[in-house]
């Protein structure tokens, strides 16, 4: 039997097929690490990989608040017009006695994505300037744990519902809030689309070492 060369250290399972693949770090921009039964795209150059998610943090970031708090729609019944935002939605929950699905809300729809950009945000800056922090594999590890716990998603789907059940009885109106709700949205599942979990977990692990 011939003994083998491969390194078990540095084996890791493609996302895709879990075949595995020896994985040797790439440095250079142009270059990629694919899987080479379903070429799902591995890894790219650290540097690149860490900046292009940061860059998809950062516009969740900007559109959050605008996507919270400017109107996501505006409807008129009667003669009446209110326009309504994701701020207001919450805010009439607890004013009419819905208090727990409020608090799911809030919790859902608020804190979690403010959460996870902070904790991505506070990872990338401190792996790509090389900053040492012992608090690297907590916050890596509670995003993760919080990762599926947002709503975004389920909240657009909501907003077309609506906006079935009431085009017959009232005028609706899109807002600005709505743009950046969509904006938001889009910018967050690309950025969990692109993030390379491997390739943190051993930058972080390197600057343990």
């Amino acid at each position: 039997m011939m003994p083998s060369t491969l390194d078990t250290d540095n084996l890791s399972a493609c996302p895709d097929c879990d075949l595995l693949i020896e994985l040797n770090p790439i440095r250079e921009a142009g270059y990629i690490s694919e899987c080479p039964r379903c070429f799902h795209v591995i890894e790219h150059p650290s540097s690149f990989s860490l900046r292009k998610d940061a860059v998809c943090v950062l516009t969740s970031l900007v559109m959050y608040f605008p996507a919270m708090l400017l109107p996501i729609m505006q409807f008129t019944m009667i003669g009446h017009t209110e326009a309504m935002s994701l701020f207001n939605c919450i805010e009439t929950l607890f004013q009419t006695g819905n208090t727990g699905v409020g608090l799911v809300v809030f919790i859902s729809i608020f804190c979690i994505p403010l959460l996870k950009m902070t904790l991505l945000l506070f990872v990338f800056t401190r792996l790509f300037y090389k900053i040492p922090s012992d608090y690297l594999a907590f916050s890596f590890k509670s995003y993760n744990l919080i990762n599926t716990w947002g709503m975004l998603d389920i909240l657009l789907l909501s907003f077309i519902v609506a906006a079935i059940k009431l085009k017959d009885d009232a005028e609706l109106t899109t807002g600005l809030g709505l743009y950046a709700y969509l904006i938001l949205l889009l910018s967050s599942a690309l950025q969990t689309q692109l993030l390379n979990k491997n390739l943190i977990w051993r930058l972080i692990e390197q600057q343990r070492v």
